[in-house]
């Protein structure tokens, strides 16, 4: 299904549809829960709503002219009040993006213009402290539960069921210590308001394709190819002094593409083992460094007419591309309205699955 299928197919379900590109998004915005779009509509010169699939909370600029210095005086906002925004148009309906703190305030001159930078509300002071702790004999998922409850946070997300013979925090900050363990255990970890989200990315990549896109249904494309460099081996190999025995695991992975023909197989990525670390927890951090190891092979940016619905964590796969076609993760996406050129959805995505277009044209035809 091409991209206007499938913004026909979700309007026949209620979504989005039609096949114009829509250069004027339809949108509110609300300061500490009173709905001002109307108020600011005629000074409203760009919003950008960026979504992270990990790593850092979701962002929100907005940037308002500000000729007659109200944004100065009395409309001038205090860090830490919320802004809400809700975007879409005629097709997907209003989506709703969350609360967002209001953390940076920025003046211009000339001409004179007010940004503010708001932050995803969900990140507590406690999230801030630095801590140190060991866990024992437990599991990656009832850590995630204990660590969501020590932040007052509701856990979401599939957590990929590893046996945790010891992990400590080294006076980290939760935050810190859940995403080294994301990172570590092969998982991506956010904060999206109340909720906690530590999800497998093995799911995530197992995950349909919510859209197909020829080159002819985007506006910009930039993707990138390593060609050598990227390992398609792990190795972790150690003295474990308690059990005086030496522990290992070795995972092997095909390359995104076919095998050259030089015979290049890819380099071995080589991983000392932690201390006290069970059989379980070894596998799973060399799958984890190999899928990390991996991870921008084959990667890069694409622009197309806004679309709320298209987030970070879904999967888009792109065709007639050649070698490029496949696949690919949404990592970030970017929605952006400019009063000067309309809306823009920006995806930053990374190939998780070649598919060869000639083989898959084949197979329809047979």
């Amino acid at each position: 299904m091409d991209i206007k299928g499938f913004l026909s197919g979700l309007a026949a379900q209620g979504g989005t549809g039609g096949t114009h590109p829509v250069t004027k998004p339809d949108f509110t915005l609300s300061y500490e829960n009173k709905d001002i779009t109307g108020d600011i509509a005629p000074y409203l010169i760009s919003f950008v709503y960026t979504d992270y699939l990990e790593g850092q909370s979701d962002e929100l600029q907005v940037e308002f002219e500000d000729v007659d210095g109200r944004w100065l005086r009395g409309w001038y906002p205090e860090q830490g009040d919320a802004l809400a925004l809700s975007l879409g148009d005629q097709f997907t309906g209003l989506v709703d993006l969350g609360s967002f703190e209001i953390a940076e305030i920025e003046y211009n001159h000339p001409p004179s213009t007010v940004s503010l930078k708001a932050l995803s509300a969900g990140i507590t002071k406690a999230s801030r402290t630095l801590k140190g702790r060991a866990y024992e004999n437990t599991t990656l998922a009832e850590i995630v539960r204990q660590v969501a409850g020590h932040l007052k946070l509701q856990p979401a997300g599939q957590v990929k069921d590893i046996k945790i013979k010891r992990v400590t925090q080294y006076q980290e900050r939760d935050i810190e210590f859940l995403s080294r363990l994301a990172k570590e255990y092969g998982h991506t970890f956010k904060v999206v308001g109340n909720k906690l989200v530590f999800a497998d990315n093995v799911r995530l990549k197992e995950r349909e394709a919510v859209v197909i896109l020829s080159p002819e249904d985007m506006t910009r494309i930039r993707l990138r190819d390593l060609i050598k460099g990227v390992p398609t081996q792990v190795e972790m190999r150690g003295y474990d002094p308690k059990t005086k025995k030496t522990v290992s695991a070795t995972r092997k992975t095909k390359s995104l593409r076919p095998k050259s023909k030089r015979g290049h197989t890819g380099d071995t990525l080589k991983i000392v083992p932690n201390k006290g670390e069970s059989q379980t927890q070894l596998n799973a951090r060399a799958d984890a460094a190999l899928a990390d190891a991996q991870d921008d092979q084959c990667a890069g940016n694409i622009t197309l007419f806004g679309n709320a619905l298209l987030v970070a964590g879904q999967t888009v796969r792109l065709k007639d591309m050649g070698k490029f076609s496949g696949k690919y993760l949404v990592k970030q996406a970017r929605h952006e309205y400019r009063r000067s050129s309309g809306y823009t959805t920006e995806l930053e995505i990374k190939m998780i699955e070649y598919i060869d277009d000639e083989e898959q044209q084949d197979a329809a035809n047979a």
